[in-house]
This record gives C-alpha cells, sequence and structure tokens, in this order.
C-alpha cells in the first residue's frame, strides 16, 4: 500500500514556524526590514485562507482534553472545517508563498531546520491532505498521533496565562516585549567574552541552517584544539598538560558530526571557558 508522503513545503504550520525562527534569525544579525516578517504579514494576515489553516494547526497543537471522546470531536470538527475552506485560493496561496520565500532565501538552507513536534505537524497534514481511500493505515495512525497528543497533561495554568496573554497583545505591544527580551539576553551574556558571544550569534543565526552551523561547530574545534594545545606546551605542571591535552583531542569528535545540535555549542563555550581559566 503506497505510503502518504509528507510535504515542508505545502505544511502551513512547518511552514509558519521557519519563517519566525527567520525572522528571529534576522533580527539577531540587525537586518531591520526582514524579508520573512513581510512575508508573514502578506500571507497570514487577518481573513487570509492560510492563517485560517494556520489557525487550525493550532488548534489541534495546542489544545488538551483528558477524555478520547472529546479529542476525537475535536480532530473531526478541525477536519471538517479545514474542507470548508477554498482549496483553489488555499493551494494558489501555498504556491505564492513558497515563491516568495524563494525569492529572499536559499530554499534548501531554509529547509534544513529541525522542526519542533515535526511528527505531529506531519500528522495533521496527512489527515488534512488525505483523502485517498488506499492510505486507510496510514490516515487511522496520523489521527492516532494528534489524539495522543491532544489528550496529553495539561501545560501548568501560569504558563498558559502568560502564553495566552502575549498572544492577545497587539504587535506593538509584543515587538516590544520582544526588543526587551533580547536587551535582558544581553545583559544576561554580557560577562561572556567576544568568542563565546560569536558562537552563541552564529548558533541564534544558523538555528534553521543546521549545516551551516556544522560547518561552524567544526572549524571552531579545530581552532579550539590548536589554541588549547599551544597553551598546555606553555604550562609546567605535566599532569596538567596530559589532562590539557587529553580534552583537546576530544574536539576530534566534532569533525565528523553532520548535524549540529545544542550540546555542541554548549560545549565549545564550555571549551572557552576553559581557555580563559589556563
Amino acid at each position: 500500500m503506497k505510503k502518504s508522503i509528507h510535504s515542508k513545503l505545502k505544511n502551513t504550520g512547518i511552514l509558519f514556524e521557519l519563517l519566525t525562527r527567520q525572522i528571529a534569525a534576522d533580527t539577531m544579525v540587525g537586518v531591520t526590514n526582514s524579508p520573512a516578517l513581510k512575508i508573514v504579514r502578506e500571507f497570514f494576515g487577518p481573513q487570509k485562507t492560510l492563517a485560517k489553516e494556520l489557525m487550525l494547526y493550532h488548534t489541534l497543537i495546542n489544545e488538551v482534553f483528558k477524555q478520547s471522546s472529546k479529542a476525537d470531536a475535536l480532530l473531526n470538527t478541525t477536519i471538517k472545517i479545514r474542507k470548508q475552506l477554498n482549496q483553489k485560493v488555499l493551494q494558489d496561496s501555498k504556491y505564492a508563498l513558497i515563491r516568495e520565500i524563494k525569492i529572499n532565501y536559499d530554499i534548501s538552507d531554509f529547509f534544513k531546520a529541525t522542526v519542533n513536534e515535526y511528527k505531529l505537524h506531519a500528522a495533521i497534514y496527512r489527515v488534512f491532505e488525505n483523502t485517498s481511500v488506499t492510505q486507510v493505515a496510514e490516515l487511522i495512525r496520523s489521527r492516532a498521533t494528534i489524539t495522543e497528543h491532544i489528550m496529553r497533561k495539561r501545560p501548568l495554568v501560569a504558563e498558559q496565562e502568560v502564553a495566552q496573554s502575549y498572544l492577545n497583545e497587539s504587535e506593538d505591544i509584543r515587538l516590544l516585549a520582544y526588543r526587551l527580551m533580547l536587551e535582558k539576553f544581553n545583559d544576561k551574556y554580557s560577562v561572556l567574552s567576544s568568542h563565546q558571544q560569536n558562537i552563541l550569534k552564529e548558533y541564534i543565526n544558523n538555528i534553521s541552517n543546521t549545516t551551516q552551523l556544522s560547518s561552524f561547530i567544526i572549524k571552531e574545534s579545530k581552532l579550539l584544539k590548536q589554541q588549547l594545545l599551544k597553551k598546555a606546551s606553555k604550562v609546567k605542571d605535566k599532569i596538567t598538560i596530559i589532562k590539557l591535552t587529553e580534552v583537546a583531542n576530544l574536539l576530534d569528535r566534532n569533525e565528523s558530526i553532520k548535524r549540529a545540535k545544542e550540546h555542541h555549542v554548549h560545549a565549545l563555550l564550555l571549551y572557552h571557558e576553559l581557555l580563559k581559566e589556563i
């Protein structure tokens, strides 16, 4: 039986998440007029068909019910509403959206990011798009993924209230909050060395480009090893020299990484902290 193929390029939930990440990355490098922000405003504005479908994605992702009957009812109702959307407009909007992303960004890099709740996004896409009678088993698996997520443990009420109050604010208030968050971030990490700040900057800028981030980590690891070995050669204590050499050699493991992760970045920060201590 042919398996239903999931397409990131057609998944509205994933497209929106990657665009919002790109807005953050553009902001961190000083891009005043982020193309991603312009795209979001154009395609996900009020009354836009893509915005309506995105709301359905978010409904299935964010709502929580304990009873399986209510979870099923939520899923069935959401699918029904999705079918009522103008499918021609929805399809044309997605084509236009992808075209704008291709104009402003490298499409291959744009879609290399690791998406939160990818399996869930893919399952929602399949239940929205799956109309073939030959894909019943795949449809059932996707429905099960969604209903199990809906019946997950409810997050803390306080967290929900904070998140919802933020979403209900005007765009100006949200932008101000984001700016304040960046200022607090800068204050918190002002004690970091220029090398450590650069690592964080690369991580934030390339969070949606794991290939570029991996290349940076490999290059930075080689430089760090050279610096550590150079520092070790000037240490008088033999035991310390042996330990520093062993620690430096551990960086060789980064030469073969294919997908950079947060712990790789954290390790680089610690290595630079070690350099400062030496």
